[in-house]
C-alpha cells in the first residue's frame, strides 16, 4: 500500500480487493509525502500511558476495519433523512465533538426538550450516556442518533439503499462484517467503534502527572489541589473517576456517571427550566432531567455529571446551556447554587453538598486555571479522528466515489469525470485546503466531462461536480 498526504487530504492507493479511501484529514504541507495513516494501524484504540483498557462488548470487538467504516459513517450525510446532516454536524471535532449550544439535526429539527450537545470524550469508559442516562451502551446511543428526530432522523430504507449501492461502502462493510449488507445493527456497531476510540488524555494535566512538572502553571497546580480538596471544594466528589475520588489517578474521566441537581444551572426564564408535567406542558418547555427516564419526581432537574475534559472548548454549560461562561459556572458553585427557581420557588431536591465555598478571587482563578489545564489540543487535531472525505475506491488510475468516476487520478493536468447524473449544464470546481475555490469550469455535458487543471498548483483537492442540483464529490491529486 502507498499513501500520499498533502495537507488536509490523505490519498491511499491499494489494490481494488482492498479498500482505498480518499480521505480529508488535516493539511500539513503542499508536497506529497509517503506516510502511514494512523487510523489504519492495527489497533485504532490508542490509550494514554497507564490508562486502563475500557470495556468492549463481546459482540462488537474493535477492529481497524470497523473503525474506518464507523469514521466514514460518522461524517456521512447519506445516513440522514435529509441527506444533508451527519453526526459531525452536531458533534464538531474542532469543539471536542460538541457544538456551541443547542444544535439542530436533520430537517433543522432540535431535540425536545432543548439540550446542548455533549462532548464525545472518553465515552468508552462511561456506564450511562446522554444527559439523562437513557442509553447504556455506545451501540444503543448510535442507534438512537441514526433514528431520532433532532438527530439524523434517518429513513433507513432509503439511506441504507444509498449506502448499499455505493461501491466504496460495499467494500467497507465487507471488510468490517464479512459482506456488504447494510443493517442498522452494523451501522450502529461501526459508529460505536469509532466513538469508543475517541480517547483524550494528553492535556497539560496528564503531562504533569507523567512527570512533566512544567506542563502546568503554578496557578493550575494550586487549582488542582483545590479541586481534589474534599474539605474546601469537594469537586472530585462527583467529578471523579467513575466513583473513585482518588486524586490524580491515571485515566481520570472526571465523572461519576451519576445524576444530581446542583442548583447552579437553573433557568431564569418563566415557562422554562426543569419540571415533570405530562399534562399541561404540551410544548415540552420543561426539562424533566433524569425524571424523564425514571418517572420519579425526586429526579426532576437531575442530570449526569459531565466530564470536565476539554471543557475550555465549551461556550454553553449545563444540560440546557443556561450558563454561558466557565467563570460563571465556578461563581455559581462558589455561591452554593441559586437555591430557588426563577419564580422564587425553593429547589426541593438541590444536592445538599452544594454549599457556599467562600473562595477568594485568587482561588477562583486558580480553579479556572486547573480546568483549562484539562484541554487536550492534540485530541481535536488527531488525524485519525477528523473527516475522511468522500468514500471512494481506487482501481488502477480511476477513483470511484458513488456514481462519480474520475480518471486518471493522480494526474498532471487533464482528468475525465463520468457520471449518469451529469446532464445539461454542469459545473466542476476544485476546493483547496482552506476551503477556497481555486478552479471552476462549466459546460453542457452528458455523462462525461473533460477537465483541464493547467495552472493549478500540485496538491490534493476536493473536486465538486454539480449538475441539475445534484452534487458529487471526490478527492483528486495533481502531481507533475
Amino acid at each position: 500500500m502507498s499513501s500520499f498526504r498533502a495537507g488536509r487530504f490523505v490519498f491511499l492507493l491499494v489494490p481494488v480487493a482492498v479498500l482505498a479511501i480518499v480521505a480529508f484529514s488535516g493539511f500539513r504541507h503542499s508536497a506529497l509525502l509517503s506516510v502511514p495513516d494512523h487510523s489504519l494501524s492495527n489497533n485504532p484504540l490508542v490509550l494514554p500511558p497507564n490508562w486502563p483498557a475500557p470495556p468492549v462488548p463481546a459482540d462488537n470487538q474493535i477492529t481497524q476495519e470497523k473503525f474506518v467504516l464507523g469514521r466514514q459513517l460518522f461524517y456521512e450525510t447519506m445516513l440522514s433523512g435529509d441527506n444533508k446532516t451527519s453526526c459531525a454536524t452536531c458533534h464538531n471535532p474542532n469543539l471536542s465533538f460538541s457544538s456551541h449550544g443547542v444544535q439542530a439535526g436533520a430537517f433543522n429539527n432540535t431535540t425536545v426538550p432543548h439540550r446542548i450537545v455533549p462532548r464525545l470524550v472518553n465515552l468508552a469508559y462511561d456506564t450511562v450516556l446522554f444527559w439523562d442516562g437513557h442509553a447504556h451502551t455506545l451501540e444503543e446511543q448510535a442507534r438512537m442518533g441514526v433514528l431520532n428526530k433532532g438527530d439524523l432522523q434517518s429513513d433507513t430504507l432509503a439511506s441504507f439503499a444509498r449506502l448499499a449501492n455505493d461501491p466504496a461502502y460495499v467494500l467497507m462493510f465487507t471488510q468490517a462484517f464479512g459482506d456488504g449488507t447494510v443493517t442498522l445493527d452494523r451501522v450502529s456497531k461501526a459508529i460505536a467503534t469509532f466513538v469508543r476510540c475517541l480517547v483524550s488524555g494528553n492535556s497539560a494535566y496528564d503531562q504533569y502527572l507523567n512527570g512533566e512538572t512544567s506542563a502546568m502553571s503554578a496557578s493550575a497546580i494550586r487549582g488542582m489541589k483545590l479541586f481534589f480538596d474534599t474539605n474546601q471544594t469537594n469537586c472530585s466528589e462527583c467529578h471523579n473517576n467513575l466513583g473513585s475520588a482518588k486524586p490524580n489517578a491515571p485515566g481520570q474521566i472526571f465523572s461519576d456517571n451519576n445524576y444530581y441537581r446542583t442548583g447552579t444551572f437553573e433557568s431564569s426564564q418563566p415557562g422554562g427550566g426543569y419540571g415533570l408535567d405530562t399534562t399541561n406542558d404540551t410544548l415540552h418547555l420543561l426539562d424533566a432531567g433524569r425524571a424523564g427516564v425514571t418517572r420519579d419526581t425526586n429526579d426532576v432537574g437531575k442530570f449526569r455529571t459531565p466530564t470536565l475534559r476539554n471543557v475550555a472548548f465549551m461556550t454553553s454549560f449545563g444540560a440546557d446551556g443556561t450558563v454561558t461562561s466557565l467563570a460563571q459556572v465556578i461563581a455559581n458553585y462558589n455561591n452554593g447554587g441559586v437555591n430557588r427557581r426563577f419564580d422564587s420557588t425553593p429547589i426541593f431536591n438541590q444536592d445538599p453538598r452544594i454549599q457556599p465555598l467562600h473562595l477568594t478571587d485568587t482561588e477562583l482563578n486558580d480553579l479556572a486555571a486547573f480546568l483549562n489545564s484539562l484541554t487536550d489540543t492534540s485530541f481535536i487535531s488527531n488525524q485519525a479522528f477528523i473527516d475522511p472525505g468522500p468514500a471512494a475506491v481506487h482501481e488502477d488510475d480511476r477513483t470511484i466515489s458513488g456514481d462519480l468516476s474520475v480518471y486518471p487520478n493522480p494526474s498532471a493536468n487533464v482528468m475525465n469525470v463520468e457520471s449518469p447524473e451529469i446532464t445539461g449544464l454542469t459545473e466542476a470546481s476544485l476546493i483547496s485546503e482552506n476551503g477556497a475555490t481555486v478552479w471552476r469550469q462549466a459546460a453542457n455535458a452528458s455523462s462525461r466531462m473533460r477537465l483541464d487543471f493547467t495552472g493549478v498548483p500540485n496538491g490534493v483537492y476536493r473536486l465538486e461536480v454539480i449538475s441539475n442540483d445534484t452534487r458529487q464529490t471526490a478527492n483528486i491529486v495533481l502531481q507533475r
